[in-house]
């Protein structure tokens, strides 16, 4: 029996399967397509995810070479840090002790000061006393040459190498110095 001899009811349910056939074909199909790109995709995933790995990989082994030679170069300049912080520490003790002998000085320099300053106030009271002296002789030379310089002038007259006529002569009279503000 050929597809032309089968009935007419056979010929609806030859169609129907024939639908049935080619639709579930269609949904074969896409379910290929599917499928395939899953695959496709998952061997793209697979592949950069693979190449991520031994990136990672290659990366980790740089990073602990680097580790490894910074290990080495800090251990080997360690020592120099230690010897110049052995250094440090011995020249902040001599510093140490310097400021101690500085301090001893600064004492004694201030000692010095203090007996300076006593000394200078003692001078500046001789100095005061000299120069009361001093006013004390100048009035007394004026009150001589008041006394004495007029016979004197007399005198002076017959001295051929006296030269003692000028617009000043003698002095004018005690000196009397400013007070000094105390």
């Amino acid at each position: 029996m050929g597809a032309k001899d089968m009935p007419a009811d056979g010929d609806s349910q030859y169609y129907e399967v024939k639908e049935e056939a080619d639709d579930a074909q269609r949904r074969a199909r896409r379910l290929e397509l599917i499928v395939y790109a899953s695959l496709v995709a998952f061997v793209v995933l697979a592949v950069y995810g693979f190449w991520l790995i031994t990136s990672l990989t290659r990366d980790v082994s740089q990073l602990t070479e680097e580790i490894s030679s910074m290990t080495r170069v800090v251990d080997r300049d360690m020592s120099a840090i230690v010897r110049h912080m052995e250094a440090m520490e011995g020249r902040m003790v001599d510093i140490a002790g310097s400021t101690a002998e500085m301090e001893q000085s600064v004492a004694s320099i201030s000692e010095d000061t203090g007996r300076m300053s006593t000394d200078i106030g003692s001078m500046t009271r001789d100095t005061e006393v000299m120069a009361g002296s001093v006013i004390g002789m100048q009035r007394d030379m004026w009150s001589l040459n008041r006394n004495v310089g007029g016979p004197m002038g007399m005198m002076n007259m017959f001295n051929p190498l006296s030269g003692q006529g000028g617009p000043y002569p003698g002095s004018g009279g005690p000196y009397r110095p400013p007070s000094a503000p105390r």
